[in-house]
């Protein structure tokens, strides 16, 4: 390497390593919106002056892509047709377009099944998260929804989503995975903020799986307030807020649909509703404890009226030290 790498190289080093631990080549468009902080993610890796770093908080697309044609970038990162990627990695670009086609399709169902949760009372928000989130889905991968329900209303939001989705053949469930709607994150319009789920010292996934979310249905201004109550997020990702997550999907409601959604709302707003969602909790929980077992991430499974978080195969740990060890391969680090 010519000289020592500066805060921006480092930074874009940082993200382009990162998403190689899902085979995910960037465009630099990409390198820009997903840009890691250098300092937060070095700090892990070992004790350093963080003063010899000269921080950059408006960094520009043209100086990410002037960057990124720079000689210290080139002796690491390699190009194909505006997509970015770890020398030796060529592959992945290849990769990365039969997974969008994959995506494309994944797409459409969504779509469609958006169609039918319109009708489900209270729902302030549904996105698509993890792997299709980036149009990055592999073939046996299923679609993971992500849904906001109103305060007090949780169980019986996440009781009708999971039967429409049922009903209409969609549901993720024991070995139908391929391409299924997979209902395993809820919380409601009271927490927003996620930063007490991430894992200690550091959950980088958690902090990008944040910014990758991609809103489909939203009530309001749900999907804004979201963000505002995210901004830990920054620590973890200079540019989290500025650029945002428009919406994927566009489709003409049901009048009827909506119609029937409002009207329901309005009549289980009150003791009606709640007398519902107590009964939905009771069932709901009593077969959720029959099924939950210990898991070494506490965050991995959450069970309130304010969450309700299944995953039981939860990576964040794998992901982190991962990464720590991919960017320690490939980066220098000046202890001086």
């Amino acid at each position: 390497m010519n000289k020592e790498m500066n805060f921006l190289e480092k930074s874009i080093l940082a993200t382009i390593v990162y998403y190689d631990i899902f085979d995910y080549p960037l465009t630099g468009f990409e390198v820009f919106k997903y840009l890691i902080n250098p300092l937060h993610v070095i700090g892990q890796l070992e004790d350093i002056n963080k003063t010899e770093f000269e921080p950059m908080n408006n960094i520009s697309f043209s100086e990410i892509l002037k960057a990124l044609e720079g000689e210290n970038m080139g002796e690491i990162v390699s190009q194909k047709n505006g997509f970015y990627f770890l020398k030796g990695r060529g592959w992945l670009y290849q990769e990365r377009i039969e997974r969008q086609k994959i995506a494309a399709e994944r797409w459409k169902k969504v779509k469609k099944v958006l169609r039918f949760l319109q009708i489900v009372p209270f729902v302030q928000m549904v996105a698509v998260c993890n792997s299709l989130a980036i149009d990055n889905s592999k073939k046996d991968a299923d679609i993971d929804f992500f849904i906001i329900a109103r305060k007090g209303r949780i169980w019986f939001v996440r009781f009708f989503v999971t039967f429409l989705v049922w009903v209409i053949g969609q549901w993720r469930h024991k070995k139908s995975i391929s391409g299924k709607i997979c209902l395993s994150f809820y919380i409601t319009d009271e927490f927003l903020n996620l930063r007490s789920l991430a894992i200690r010292p550091y959950d980088i996934y958690l902090a990008s799986w944040v910014h990758q979310l991609r809103p489909i249905y939203c009530q309001e201004k749900i999907y804004e307030e979201f963000i505002s109550e995210n901004q830990w997020v920054k620590d973890y990702l200079l540019n989290f807020g500025k650029i945002g997550n428009s919406y994927h999907l566009k489709f003409k409601q049901n009048k009827t649909l909506v119609l029937i959604r409002k009207v329901s709302e309005k009549i289980l707003g009150g003791w009606v509703g709640d007398l519902k969602e107590k009964i939905f909790r009771f069932f709901q929980k009593n077969k959720i404890s029959r099924k939950m077992v210990a898991h070494d991430i506490p965050t991995a499974v959450v069970v309130s009226d304010k969450v309700l978080k299944f995953h039981e195969n939860d990576k964040r740990e794998y992901f982190q030290e991962e990464f720590l060890k991919r960017l320690q391969n490939t980066l220098t680090i000046d202890n001086n």
